[in-house]
């Protein structure tokens, strides 16, 4: 069975996109990796892909496989990031 990921996992607007004061931040590339390919440095492939809109949500959700680990990456180059945030599903 699969997971759901958006801006709202787990809860609202957990994982929504915004600068340090709160505005939202548009072209911020999302990339979803397993937990030990990220931590081993295997960052060349990904396993999900979107990007934010200019909201800060996520143009598309994610699906992703029940009871494991995974590292969303955030990085929008000069702007945001990187910042990676460990998520449980």
């Amino acid at each position: 069975m699969s997971v759901r990921v958006d801006q709202n996992y787990p809860d609202v607007d957990d994982l929504t996109i915004v600068d340090e004061d709160g505005v939202p931040i548009e072209g911020v590339e999302i990339r979803i990796f397993d937990h030990t390919a990220f931590y081993a440095n295997q960052v060349d492939t990904w396993i999900a892909e979107t990007m934010s809109d200019i909201n800060g949500y996520w143009v598309d959700p994610v699906y992703l496989e029940e009871a494991r680990t995974y590292v969303v990456h955030m990085e929008k180059p000069t702007m945001y990031g990187p910042i990676h945030k460990e998520i449980d599903t």
